[in-house]
């Protein structure tokens, strides 16, 4: 998980490679993770705050404030690589980058995405993005390739002639 999870941070900005389920996923369960202990804390500090002050002190409004601008610091940050990371997504998986907007879809569109991002990786595509996987993936198809046993025969000769 801390691997995808570097790998989410490191390519901010690569828009044109691929990423795996898991790269995705674990980098998904990261930033959930993440949100959950910062909301936490902050629960812990208001609930502190309530019965240590009786509500009068202003420590839990000025750590609540701090929290809330360390969350928003890490949204922000946090955008570009979330973006960039479910556009390799959707390469991965044989679809196009702007399949990213089927999210603008009212009701049904983050469901799409959702089903999008959960499908396996597609090799044949690996071509058009200049991945180094993808030449395993031909090596395999041309040993699997089965030749034509009439192309070489010159025009003249039937392939039905004895």
């Amino acid at each position: 998980m801390f691997d995808a999870y570097k790998k989410f941070w490191t390519g901010y900005v690569d828009f044109t490679g691929r990423s795996t389920r898991s790269d995705y996923w674990f980098a998904v369960l990261a930033n959930v993770l993440l949100f959950i202990l910062f909301y936490a804390v902050l629960g812990i500090l208001a609930v502190i705050d309530v019965s240590a002050n009786q509500g009068a002190g202003n420590f839990g409004i000025i750590t609540s404030l701090i929290l809330l601008t360390a969350v928003t610091v890490y949204i922000i940050a946090a955008l570009l690589p979330s973006l960039a990371i479910r556009i390799r997504r959707l390469r991965d998986g044989g679809y196009h980058w702007a399949c990213m907007f089927l999210i603008l879809i009212p009701g049904i569109g983050g469901i799409i995405l959702l089903v999008l991002m959960c499908q396996p990786s597609k090799y044949e595509y690996a071509q058009t993005y200049n991945n180094q996987g993808y030449s395993d993936y031909q090596n395999a198809q041309n040993q699997q390739s089965v030749q034509n046993p009439y192309q070489n025969q010159s025009s003249d000769q039937s392939p039905f002639q004895n």
